[in-house]
């Protein structure tokens, strides 16, 4: 089973972020979040979506990659 959401900390790290540009990201409403037991958390594939239109950002495993 795929999973449909991540931790904001998860989104933060896979695009090599810390927290506050993490949280900067999620507060300019690029992607859905939701709110589960308290704890703010990044649906994948509305975060997929918005990774895939932009340019500025790159994940932390396409960059090691040559």
């Amino acid at each position: 089973m795929a999973k449909t959401s991540m931790s904001v900390m998860e989104m933060g790290k896979s695009l090599g972020l810390k927290k506050t540009e993490s949280y900067w990201l999620v507060h300019k409403n690029y992607f859905e979040t939701r709110i589960v037991a308290g704890k703010m958390r990044v649906m994948v594939d509305s975060f997929e979506k918005w990774y895939q239109s932009q340019k500025h950002y790159k994940k932390v495993s396409e960059k090691t990659e040559v």
